[in-house]
């Protein structure tokens, strides 16, 4: 059978209208979300291969600038400018309500992956997001999406609020390996493992919260939120010394067994429905769908295929629902982060997306014959990407984004954590653009910033230390 083909310059004509384009009317409501829209853009671009220095230099910086306009002073993101004070508003006042045009959750997640494509997550005030985070924990160990009058957590028990608030915690503190638990405040992660553990059902997926039924989204966002805690199971997670985690570690997903076949499950053969209806005969249209497998075998045989043939493999959220494009994300993405990948069918959920829901003008819809839409077709593209679609990038499932998007994260975090280390300096950038650099609060400077060591010795013994300009290299290749 043919492989259905993936038109990358069409997509790519699909986020530039999305980018630079008035959305459709439909989207007027999404206005208090608006940073997730921007995520989804910037994220398709770089799947695409479409980076920053492929797009307008005015456009990066005005995207750059709109997402920071969104940080709350007292910590975390607003969904949109339009859901915040001007800032001059919070310089005039003193003891600024909490409640008024409050921060939330998933805003705050999209807004630091957003920003990691136009700028560096450093940018925002790291300690005070942390902070507002810690409040947003109850003691129940769940998560609230906006904090209220009085620091009242607003909001429910919802599955995406603890895989938004793992996600944060990792993008802006990582594991936490050289700042002492003082300087860096912590949530309890026990007690959010804790009530993902209480949302798993006995099928083995996981509800919204606990006593819900089962569903895709929720199940990879519990799975996603303990992979960026480090408490999968077993092989899984590693612990900080990066050795299997200890059995006094509280970890999620207590029986994979259950969880890996409720996902496998979610797996089902597209087969276009058949409108007509036919009145007269009833009775013999009845006969013939006695046997569904007898049908689908004519089917097959009438289309000149065989079992063999790759079907169209979607994937529903639930039991007996149809299958979506954004379940394929939900389903495959889950099996990915349990190392379940090789149970996926990769040619059928290919073909589910690429011939039953990619679009026409770009993009990707919910179902067959529906419109595109932003949410569907970025999941189209990073279920693809995660498949191994050779024109789109690596993709990492658990962030929901490339791995080099993930790899510059981790540079972030590594900054933060070890400032002073090899690569990571303040002083790194300077180097690299050929600037002016003082000496340091000891007096001294790398010997490299002088012409030659004899120089260095000579401005030692004089105690002279002027400012040197020196060429781009590997700034912590001398020493100090």
């Amino acid at each position: 059978m043919e492989q259905p083909v993936f038109n990358k310059e069409l997509h790519i004509k699909y986020w530039r209208r999305c980018l630079k384009s008035v959305l459709p009317t439909e989207y007027t409501s999404t206005d208090s979300s608006r940073l997730s829209l921007g995520f989804f853009i910037l994220s398709a671009f770089d799947l695409l291969g479409v980076g920053g220095d492929q797009l307008d230099r005015k456009d990066v910086a005005g995207l750059k600038q709109w997402i920071l306009n969104c940080e709350h002073p007292n910590g975390g993101f607003c969904g949109s400018p339009n859901h915040k004070y001007p800032s001059a508003y919070y310089r005039t006042m003193t003891n600024t309500p909490s409640d008024m045009d409050p921060a939330n959750l998933p805003a705050t997640f999209f807004a630091l992956m957003a920003l990691n494509f136009v700028g560096k997550v450093s940018e925002v005030d790291r300690k005070k997001c942390l902070r507002w985070l810690q409040k947003l924990q109850r003691p129940d160990g769940s998560f609230g999406e906006t904090l209220g009058k009085d620091g009242k957590i607003e909001g429910g028990r919802d599955m995406r609020y603890c895989q938004c608030a793992a996600a944060i915690r990792w993008i802006l503190r990582g594991d936490l390996k050289s700042k002492s638990q003082k300087e860096v405040e912590d949530i309890d992660v026990d007690g959010l493992v804790g009530h993902i553990r209480k949302a798993e059902t006995y099928d083995g997926g996981f509800g919204e919260s606990f006593e819900h039924e089962s569903h895709a989204g929720y199940t990879y966002c519990g799975i996603a939120a303990l992979s960026n805690l480090g408490r999968l199971p077993g092989s899984l997670s590693k612990s900080e010394a990066g050795d299997e985690p200890s059995t006094s570690i509280l970890t999620g997903v207590t029986n994979l067994q259950d969880t890996v076949r409720w996902l496998m499950s979610r797996q089902v053969n597209y087969v276009e429905s058949d409108d007509e209806e036919d009145d007269e005969e009833p009775q013999s249209k009845a006969k013939e769908s006695s046997n569904p497998a007898s049908s689908e075998l004519d089917k097959l045989a009438a289309a000149g295929l065989s079992l063999e043939d790759t079907y169209a493999i979607g994937c529903n959220g639930r039991l007996n629902k149809v299958p979506d494009t954004c379940y394929s994300f939900w389903v495959d993405a889950s099996l990915y982060i349990l190392g379940q990948s090789k149970l996926i069918d990769k040619d059928g959920s290919r073909r589910w997306l690429i011939e039953k829901t990619q679009h026409m003008i770009g993009g990707f819809a919910k179902e067959p014959g529906y419109p595109p839409d932003i949410y569907h077709s970025y999941l189209g593209l990073g279920t693809l990407a995660m498949l191994g679609e050779p024109d789109l990038k690596t993709f990492d499932p658990v962030l929901c984004a490339s791995q080099e998007a993930k790899s510059k994260i981790e540079g972030d975090i590594a900054e933060f954590l070890e400032p002073d280390a090899p690569g990571k300096s303040v002083w790194d950038n300077i180097a690299l653009m050929g600037g002016m650099v003082p000496a340091g609060p000891d007096g001294k400077f790398p010997k490299f910033w002088t012409d030659s060591e004899e120089e260095h010795k000579k401005m030692e013994e004089e105690g002279a230390f002027p400012l040197q300009r020196f060429a781009p290299q590997n700034v912590w290749s001398g020493e100090i």
